[in-house]
């Protein structure tokens, strides 16, 4: 099944990011990854995933500086907790999450991390995607 999540997923970005022609470089290269993420799996298993992206990314910003497994190791470990399982559009998801993480290490912004600020976006996105489907 295929939800269009571009209207919302990119209105959210432009009220974070301001309008696309403006966008920092990193976030035009990740944005399109983030899309394949929330269309892939849908509003419900997209929550699911970027919160473990998310908490993924903030396990890795917490042991910066030591020796640590990495983004993918933390990501795998938060999946396999919520019995997450394989398909096509989860195959999806994982390739597009480790792209957005490369995109980000590659192309660093000022004033922060950029790839936890378009997952909150997504997040947020989502979870109002979700929440006007359940009324």
């Amino acid at each position: 099944m295929t939800h269009c999540m571009e209207h919302p997923l990119y209105g959210h970005l432009r009220e974070r990011f301001g309008d696309e022609a403006e966008w920092p470089e990193a976030t035009g290269l990740i944005a399109p990854y983030l899309r394949i993420v929330v269309e892939a799996l849908g509003p419900g298993d997209a929550v699911t995933f970027l919160t473990a992206v998310r908490e993924a990314l903030d396990e890795e910003a917490a042991r910066e500086g030591t020796i640590h497994l990495g983004f993918g190791a933390y990501l795998w470990a938060r999946l396999e907790a919520v019995s997450w399982g394989c398909s096509p559009a989860k195959t999806s998801a994982w390739e597009a999450a480790l792209t957005m993480h490369r995109l980000a290490r590659l192309t660093p912004e000022p004033g922060g991390p950029v790839l936890s600020a378009l997952v909150d976006s997504a997040l947020r996105a989502c979870g109002g995607r979700r929440l006007a489907a359940v009324r």
